[in-house]
């Protein structure tokens, strides 16, 4: 795994309510689709952290078997505190211990950076879903967001994105290389108005992005102080891009 971010130091910070989970609506299209019942079907979150996502799937659909993974003790601590129902399992996901073929649908939400090999990961999923299974990837897209108000403030920010993260092309033809069909790529775009105080308070919290976390100290502070500068100049709001991609992809039955 990826030493992006240790997040056994900060999984007692990590749990706010910005990442809470509605249930998975690809999930139910996905059951749809099949005709498969919730009671029948086994799902996997890989990278699941502290567990929303899973928590909230299982709110929806409490007989369904579902299996979370994380490279991280602590942020399963957490998921395990949240709902003792799901099976949290400690692993690495380029090498998953689980065996193969036996989930329906897997997913992998804002996570997918902070593994090394992402060729591997690609790999592993593929061998874990059964024929007719479905793979789901969510993250933000830095390709498409250059002028995000977290790149403005912290141009290191934008680095390390662009060193850990993968053009959506390159990310949808590594999941066609092990083996993945019907390759949907979708990119949701909106834009966003910051309160600067509000975003200089974030921001604050060094936890609240893992791309604070992962850069140098001296970059970070002067990060902070260049939000300080523009609040003392006047500035009271910016305006943010933000895009999020969606992979989604089956293994054919």
């Amino acid at each position: 795994m990826s030493i992006r971010v240790n997040y056994d130091l900060i999984a007692p910070h990590y749990d706010d309510r910005r990442r809470d989970h509605a249930a998975d609506a690809r999930l139910s299209a996905y059951l749809a689709w099949r005709g498969l019942a919730a009671a029948d079907a086994r799902v996997l979150d890989v990278g699941c952290g502290t567990g929303k996502q899973l928590a909230a799937n299982r709110r929806q659909f409490p007989g369904m078997r579902l299996i979370g993974v994380d490279f991280s003790a602590g942020m399963l601590r957490v998921a395990r505190e949240r709902d003792a129902g799901v099976a949290w399992i400690q692993g690495d996901a380029q090498a998953l211990p689980l065996a193969s073929g036996v989930f329906d649908y897997a997913t992998n939400q804002f996570s997918y950076p902070h593994i090394a090999d992402t060729r591997a990961f690609a790999r592993e999923v593929f061998r874990v879903l059964r024929p007719g299974g479905r793979f789901v990837l969510t993250n933000i897209d830095p390709w498409a967001m250059e002028g995000w108000a977290l790149y403005r403030y912290f141009p290191e920010a934008r680095a390390l994105d662009a060193r850990d993260f993968l053009p959506p092309a390159d990310l949808a033809g590594l999941l066609g290389a092990a083996g993945f069909t019907g390759i949907d790529v979708t990119v949701a775009h909106r834009s966003e108005r910051h309160e600067l105080d509000a975003l200089l308070a974030s921001a604050s919290k060094r936890h609240s992005a893992s791309q604070l976390i992962a850069m140098p100290d001296a970059a970070y502070e002067a990060g902070l102080q260049r939000m300080r500068d523009d609040i003392a100049r006047g500035v009271t709001a910016v305006e943010s891009p933000f895009a999020v991609l969606t992979i989604q992809a089956d293994r054919s039955a």
